[in-house]
């Protein structure tokens, strides 16, 4: 039987080294991730194919952001689930959501007008803000280094308070009449008393969770510490001007209340109005703490400038309180129509 020769013929395959050396170069240009090097290095593929079209500079970094947005989302929502103080507050926003729905589903058959506006507007308001301020409570607790006393204490106290006042407007507003400054009848006074109770007692609560921010207690960077500082702050300073509502008996300064008022919020028209600057220390809460979160991710931003910038946001936000606040002190309206 005849031998036969068998010859391979070379093919023309990259040397390994030369291979790492191509992928070693499109690697460091940053147009292939570095799985795809690990999975095409041994063949020394540099195809086109393999390439990801350039991104712009906005594209990516916005690309970051919402990267990072998750990131932070995911490990608030590990730490808020081995948490559970907090477990009352929560239960506390998803009536407030329930009710927010409930409201708005009757809305469009509501015909009672209570100081110039339908009566189910303002619970609707109130629930949207009262849930933001549980969610914002919420957080803050998680990120809170304190014993499990503290947390359930603020925790129930701020849930009672909320849902005492919620039940109060919602109440009033099924029966017709205003809750807040109502002294008509022996019960509408001790329904706006109660009110008047419940509003400095959930203040003493936010002024604890003032004294854990001044002492550095919450678990984020100096950046979001001040903003939660600040933020609280500008909340006491509303509830205060809540009270200075309270001694006077109405909200509005040099007209009659009831009188024209913007749309959904009713804020004077005519005159000054006083819950602009309520509404401006409330809802700082929720404003301050996500500036200060937001100027602690800008990357242009050297990292000791961050707390002086937060400082200045929150200075231009008191000066705009004050501002609205003097001139409801004055009579002016907010916006005059």
């Amino acid at each position: 039987m005849s031998k036969q020769t068998f010859v391979i013929t070379p093919k023309n395959y990259s040397r390994p080294l030369e291979a790492l050396g191509e992928h070693a170069a499109v690697l460091a240009s940053g147009e292939v991730g570095s799985e795809l090097f690990l999975k095409q290095g041994s063949r020394g593929s540099t195809s086109s194919r393999y390439r990801r079209p350039s991104e712009s500079v906005p594209t990516k970094t916005f690309s970051k952001a919402i990267h990072r947005l998750k990131e932070d989302v995911r490990s608030w929502y590990e730490l808020h689930r081995r948490n559970g103080a907090t477990n009352v507050v929560v239960w506390a926003i998803y009536l407030e959501l329930l009710l927010m729905l409930v409201l708005l589903v009757l809305l469009p058959f509501d015909t009672v007008q209570v100081g110039g506006r339908y009566r189910l507007i303002k619970p609707l308001n109130f629930t949207m803000s009262m849930a933001m301020y549980l969610a914002t409570v919420v957080i803050l607790l998680d990120y809170l280094r304190a014993s499990m006393w503290w947390k359930k204490v603020i925790g129930w106290g701020v849930s009672i308070c909320i849902l005492t006042a919620i039940t109060c407007i919602t109440m009033q507003a099924a029966r017709g009449t205003t809750s807040h400054f109502n002294n008509s009848t022996p019960f509408d006074s001790a329904v706006s008393s109660l009110m008047d109770i419940v509003d400095p007692l959930n203040g003493v609560f936010v002024l604890v969770l003032l004294i854990f921010a001044i002492q550095v207690r919450y678990d984020v960077s100096r950046s979001s510490q001040l903003g939660i500082a600040f933020g609280l702050f500008l909340f006491l300073a509303g509830s205060a001007i809540g009270g200075v509502m309270v001694a006077q008996g109405q909200s509005v300064v040099g007209v009659a209340p009831g009188g024209p008022g913007l749309p959904v919020l009713n804020w004077s028209t005519t005159g000054g109005d006083f819950r602009v600057a309520h509404f401006l220390g409330i809802h700082a809460l929720q404003i301050l703490p996500i500036a200060g979160w937001l100027i602690d991710r800008l990357k242009g931003l050297p990292r000791r400038a961050k707390p002086t910038a937060v400082v200045a946001v929150s200075a231009g936000y008191v000066l705009l309180m004050g501002f609205v606040f003097m001139q409801a002190m004055n009579g002016a309206p907010l916006v005059r129509m």
